[in-house]
């Protein structure tokens, strides 16, 4: 009587264990998911080069003056140049992942960027990639009647901006150092950036207080990249250079303003505002999509720093 009870509990168990496999196997193979065709689906690029600007030169011929830039892109995309918004040329990227075109000069002030398409055939498969690069090229009334050269500046985000021809004619220096430029944003972020002959190392002072130090690299150029050091006003930024000997010291000072945040009103994508001193050009631009990036650059002056340089640990 025991035994059979005992066979009774297996024998049930074991079906139970049966019905709960069977419905198991049942359920796996449903088809309630719909299965989705890609067969005709095109693939998605794995990654396109992005459209940079690599040089920008001002030519002048017969004709007149003319800008000639040269860059890269993916090979067989179309690169758009927009002048503040404007479309104003387009140019195909070559097998070698290059491209070149010519821009008439401009009397008002040029802010070009640049737009890749992808080579696609269909128009809704293209790929568009926007460049982070803005060429600037700035040139007054009575600058050019005086003969001097315009303001042509290569600028991006978060990066030293380069110049290429300052209406100044040269760049503030002392023996090997120079001073390129000062970028900034409305949240105090900077960007003090140079050019210096020999190796060595760069400290720069905000009002006679130290902030921070750099080293030259191997190119001749050094940066000075910090967040939320530099007060709203005017002041004297200076930049002082040892060599790795210590034998070669130089500074470099000039006066700075950092100008108030805009207003929200006031910040519309792609505006160009330009201010002018004796002893420097500021260029403020709103971003598209929010922020503003304000560059300085300096008219050469002998404002060697008075105070001794410090010796650098």
């Amino acid at each position: 009587m025991k035994t059979g009870r005992v066979l009774g509990m297996v024998l049930g168990g074991l079906g139970l264990s049966a019905l709960l496999f069977a419905g198991l196997y049942l359920a796996n193979q449903r088809t309630d998911t719909p299965v989705v065709d890609t067969s005709n689906t095109p693939p998605i690029a794995a990654s396109l080069t992005p459209v940079s600007i690599t040089s920008v030169t001002e030519l002048t011929d017969d004709i007149g003056p003319s800008l000639r830039l040269n860059g890269q892109g993916e090979p067989g995309a179309t690169v758009m140049l927009t002048d503040r918004g404007e479309t104003v040329r387009q140019v195909q990227v070559g097998d070698d992942g290059s491209w070149l075109t010519s821009l008439p000069v401009s009397m008002a002030p040029m802010a070009l960027e640049v737009e890749q398409l992808s080579a696609e055939n269909d128009a809704a498969a293209q790929v568009s990639i926007r460049g982070v690069q803005t060429v600037f090229r700035i040139h007054r009334a009575a600058d050019r009647e005086a003969g001097a050269p315009a303001l042509i500046m290569i600028s991006a985000p978060a990066t030293p901006s380069q110049i290429v021809s300052s209406p100044f004619g040269g760049l503030p220096g002392d023996g090997p150092l120079y001073l390129v430029a000062i970028d900034y944003d409305d949240g105090g972020g900077v960007i003090v950036n140079g050019l210096s002959e020999i190796q060595g190392r760069v400290r720069i002072y905000v009002s006679d207080s130290a902030i921070g130090e750099t080293r030259v690299g191997l190119d001749g150029r050094w940066a000075y990249i910090a967040a939320s050091v530099l007060p709203i006003g005017e002041y004297d930024v200076r930049a002082e250079f040892i060599s790795e000997d210590g034998r070669s010291r130089a500074a470099i000072s000039v006066p700075f303003e950092r100008l108030p945040p805009l207003l929200a009103e006031d910040s519309d994508d792609g505006a160009l505002q330009v201010g002018f001193t004796p002893y420097q050009w500021q260029i403020r631009r709103s971003l598209v999509g929010g922020g503003v990036q304000n560059t300085v650059i300096f008219r050469p002056e002998d404002r060697v720093a008075d105070a001794p340089i410090q010796p650098l640990p």
